[in-house]
Formats: structure tokens, sequence, C-alpha cells
């Protein structure tokens, strides 16, 4: 079904059918799945580094082990947390950007945009997606700097220090705003770059400006739009957990004539607990991770493992759905957000470029009929040759 963007607020509910689509919570699946793994090898490295036992770590954390203890006193195991931290956040930027491809393709009309093509694009625009958030966060690492040098050189004494810092107050003010413009342009680009950077296939400097441009050119759409999209996937993902939960359960009753009870669906809901028991609740359940829904008992041995990761794997589609929403959400923000900025429609010149790009290749139309079309030479010559053979 084709979304005809109207570049207003009645785009944005469009979130939370756009986040529900196979491919894209198969790409967010896989880079939560990337994440965790990145999570549990490194975290327990840096256990090894802060010389605690793993065997006491695994009965605390499972697969998933927070950093506790002995964890932070450690320097190298601090580093190896930054590292596993750093390599989940590539993976979901990367997922990021390919469902930010895939939402925009879906909204120039091609629903059979593929993970593979999306994929594709990945490998060759990435690069703005992962740079964007270093470069403001060395230009806010920088000004801080500026701050602690300032700070120095009021501390200077004699009454000079004072003199020096009265002078500079003014220009340091002005300094502080562009931080804290940077700051919030830093926590804006997890969100936005990826749907820029989909929609416009711009380098890490269009990049940039795209995004101070929309921040300070349409802030209060900007804020509205993202309200509004929140409230609508808070809704799609109630719905879709509800949906997820009753599919659950209609398996487990036509199972409960032979197991007895509701045990599948209490071994499967508890798989958070029984493999995360550090992050969630005691009595925690897929479909409530904070513990407020205390589950019956449960399979163990082999079988309970393997329900548990089922039912882990079905948490993090339903955590796939709300990424995915919101990701779809802020591509549609940014369309409508740069035709009402700069009053470009970013569906119609990516039709123009591919045009383009097929003239490019093949020819214009008028070349390729003028190619078919034969001379007016050659039935002259025919009629000629006709005359010599009468003769």
């Amino acid at each position: 079904m084709v979304h005809k963007m109207r570049f207003d607020v009645r785009d944005i509910p469009a979130a939370a059918r756009y986040g529900l689509s196979a491919r894209k919570l198969w790409i967010y699946v896989k880079a939560l799945l990337f994440g965790w793994a990145c999570l549990f090898i490194f975290v327990n490295l840096g256990y090894l580094a802060a010389g605690a036992s793993l065997g006491h770590v695994w009965d605390g954390g499972r697969l998933l082990p927070l950093p506790q203890g002995v964890f932070w006193e450690s320097v190298p195991a601090v580093v190896l947390l930054a590292v596993g931290l750093l390599l989940a956040l590539v993976a979901l930027l990367r997922g990021s950007l390919k469902v930010a491809r895939i939402a925009f393709e879906q909204t120039r009309g091609d629903d059979f945009y593929s993970g593979k093509d999306a994929e594709a694009f990945a490998k060759e625009h990435f690069k703005p997606v992962l740079v964007t958030p270093l470069v403001l966060l060395v230009g806010i690492a920088l000004a801080v700097a500026g701050g602690i040098i300032l700070g120095l050189l009021a501390s200077i004494p004699g009454g000079v220090g004072p003199v020096i810092a009265g002078l500079g107050a003014v220009p340091a003010w002005g300094l502080a705003l562009l931080v804290v413009l940077g700051v919030v342009a830093f926590v804006a680009s997890f969100c936005l770059v990826p749907a820029i950077v989909a929609s416009t296939k711009g380098d890490t400097f269009e990049s940039l400006f795209e995004l101070f441009s929309t921040l300070t050119s349409q802030p209060w759409r900007l804020v509205l739009y993202g309200l509004l999209s929140a409230a609508v996937r808070l809704v799609g993902l109630a719905v879709f957990a509800a949906f997820a939960a009753a599919a659950l359960k209609f398996v487990s009753l036509t199972m409960s004539p032979i197991t007895g009870g509701d045990i599948f669906y209490d071994t499967v809901a508890s798989g958070l607990r029984v493999l995360a028991p550090a992050v969630v609740g005691v009595g925690s359940t897929i479909f409530s991770p904070v513990g407020a829904v205390a589950s019956g008992p449960a399979w163990t041995g082999l079988g309970g493992v393997l329900c548990a990761i089922s039912g882990v794997l079905i948490f993090l589609t339903v955590a796939s759905y709300w990424l995915s929403s919101c990701t779809s959400g802020w591509t549609l923000i940014y369309l409508a957000l740069r035709h009402r900025k700069d009053g470009e429609d970013l569906l119609q010149r990516a039709d123009d470029e591919e045009y383009r790009e097929f003239e490019k290749e093949y020819g214009s139309a008028d070349e390729a009929a003028e190619r078919q079309t034969p001379s007016a030479a050659e039935p002259e010559a025919s009629s000629d040759d006709n005359d010599e053979e009468e003769e």
C-alpha cells in the first residue's frame, strides 16, 4: 500500500504501520543479537581482566551480566566495556540506516526493496551515520577543554586571573550556547542522521548541515512530530505485544490437554528471567520485563533452555518493532520537515536521479527512437538499385 506524503503532521501516524515489516524486524533482531553478544563477550573479558571468577559471574548474570563491584575498579575492564558498547551501538546504527532506507523506498512506493538492497546501500553510505556523531562529540570535547583552560587562566594569582576571566566571560558564554546546541544535535543525530542519509545519500558534511538546519529552522515542528510519533508508536507497541502474548497463549492452550496447564507458556515467557536474571525482575516475563507478572512452574533442563531462548527471541522481535517504528517515524518526520523548510520533495528528487541514471546507462527515449527509425537515405538507395536491375 503506497503512502501518499502530505508533508505535514498527518504523515506521522503511519510510523506504526511502517514499523510492522518482517524485513525491518529481522534487521533489528540481528542487530540486537549482535549487540547482546558483544556485551556478553566484553563484559566477561572485563571481569577476567579485573580478576573475578567467571563462574560467579555466570551464576549472577548468565548471558547478560552487569558490570559491578570489582569491575569498575579495573581500568582495562572499563575499556573493554566501552569497546563492547561501541560495537553494539555501531550495529544498531547500521540497522537504523538499513531500516530508514527501506522506509524511504516504501514511501516512494517500492514495497519490494529487499534487505539485501538495504545492506548494499549501508555498505556504501554508512560512514556519515558513524562519523557525524563522532564529529559532534569531538567538538563538544574541545569546547569543554576550552572551559578548563579558561578556568586555569582564571586561577592565575595577583588579580590577573579574574581579569582574564572577566574579559572572556561573554565569548565563553557564546561558546557555551553553541555547546548546548551541539549536545542537542549529538543526541538527535542518532535519530535523524540515518533518516537524512537514507533520504539524500549525503556525505558527512551534508548530514551535519541538514541536522543543524532541521534543529534550528523547524524546532517546534520537530518536537511536535516527535511527540506524536512516540505516542502513536507506544500504542502500536502495546497492540503488537498484546497480539504476541495472545499468540503464545493460543499455542499453550492447544498444548495444555497434553502438557497439562500453561507450563509451556510459563517456560517461554520466563526466558529473560532465565537468561538475563541480573537485568530483569524476579517475577518478570518477556511481556513484562519489570517483573510485575510472575509466571508459574517452568520446565528445566535442555527443553527449558530452548524454550527460554525462544522466549528471548520473541522479546527481541517485540523490541525490534519499537525500534523499527521509531526509525520509520523519524524518516517520515525528516521528509516532512525537509519539504517544510526547503520546499524540496526528496521522493521526487530520488525519482529524477534514477531517471537520469537510466538515461546515462541506456540513453534517452528520443535517442532510442532515432536508433529504431530507418534513415531517409535507405529507401532512396533501395529504389535506385531497383531501377538499375530493371535496366
